[in-house]
C-alpha cells in the first residue's frame, strides 16, 4: 500500500512500484455509442498488470501481478519472453490474460486450472493488453488515455501471445453486438481522456457485459479462426473499420 500512495503522477523518474492496484470500472446500464469513448472487446480473461523490469544481465524480467497482488508468471511460463517484446523498460502493462479455445472464444477452465496448479492443458495462454502505465522509467497516470494508447502501440511489438487489444471510437453499440455473437464476455468503453487512477473505480470507465444466450452461437456466420492465432482472428473478424485504435 506504501508503494499506492508514493507514486509520482507527474511524470518524473520514479521508482517501479511492487505492486499496483489496477483501475477499474462502474457497470453501464445498457450498451451506448460515445464519440469520447474507445470500446473494446472483452473476453473474461484473469485482470493482471505486466511488470516490465531488470532481471539477469541482457534479459528484463516479467512479473504478473493479478487484482490481489498474486504474481502468475511462474504458472504460465510460455509468457516468458513477452518482456522481450516491451520496449523502454522499465514498464508496467495493464490487460487481461485469457486461455483461448481452438475457436478463439475464452476456456476459463483451463485458465483456472493452470493458475491453480501451472498444468499444461495443450492451449497457450495470450496476454491481451490494452493500457500502458509506466514506460521509460516514468509513469503515464496523468496522460490521458489516448496518448497512452498511441504510445502503447510504439512500445509493443506484437506477437501470438502479446496481443494489443484494438479499439473502435463511437460505435459501442454495434461492437456490443458483435461481441455478444461471438461469445465472448462483454465490452469495455473508456472514455479517451482519462487519466489511470490507481485502485480506483471510476465512471471514466465503463463495463457492458453481454447476456448468455444474447445471440445464439450457431448463427454467427465467418471463417473459422486460423490455426495457433485464434485470438488474433477473433478481433480481426470485429467490426472496427471506423475510427479505430491501435
Amino acid at each position: 500500500m506504501s508503494d499506492q500512495l508514493n507514486l509520482s503522477l507527474t511524470g518524473d523518474i520514479a521508482r517501479l512500484p511492487r505492486s499496483l492496484r489496477p483501475m477499474l470500472p462502474r457497470s453501464a446500464e445498457a450498451p451506448f455509442d460515445s464519440a469520447d469513448h474507445v470500446f473494446e472487446p472483452s473476453w473474461g480473461g484473469r485482470r493482471t498488470l505486466a511488470f516490465i523490469e531488470p532481471g539477469r544481465p541482457g534479459r528484463p524480467g516479467l512479473r504478473l501481478l493479478d487484482a490481489e497482488g498474486r504474481d502468475l508468471a511462474p504458472h504460465l511460463p510460455e509468457l516468458g519472453y513477452i518482456a522481450d517484446l516491451v520496449g523502454e523498460a522499465p514498464a508496467i502493462l495493464d490487460g487481461e490474460i485469457v486461455v483461448p479455445d481452438g475457436t478463439g472464444r475464452m476456456d476459463h477452465e483451463a485458465l483456472a486450472g493452470r493458475l491453480a496448479d501451472g498444468q499444461a492443458t495443450g492451449l497457450s495462454p495470450v496476454y491481451l493488453v490494452f493500457d500502458l502505465l509506466w514506460a521509460g522509467g516514468r509513469p503515464l497516470f496523468a496522460q490521458p488515455l489516448v496518448k497512452r494508447r498511441e504510445r502503447l502501440a510504439r512500445v509493443v511489438t506484437p506477437s501470438a501471445e502479446l496481443v494489443i487489444v484494438p479499439g473502435v471510437v463511437g460505435d459501442g453499440v454495434e461492437l456490443h453486438i458483435a461481441v455478444a455473437q461471438q461469445g465472448l464476455a462483454g465490452v469495455m468503453g473508456r472514455h479517451l481522456r482519462s487519466p489511470y487512477l490507481p485502485g480506483r473505480i471510476s465512471d471514466l470507465w465503463r463495463w457492458i457485459p453481454t447476456e448468455p444466450g444474447e445471440v445464439p452461437l450457431h448463427l454467427v456466420p465467418g471463417p473459422a479462426a486460423t490455426p495457433g492465432r485464434p485470438v488474433l482472428s477473433l478481433i480481426q473478424r470485429l467490426p472496427f473499420d471506423e475510427d479505430p485504435l491501435p
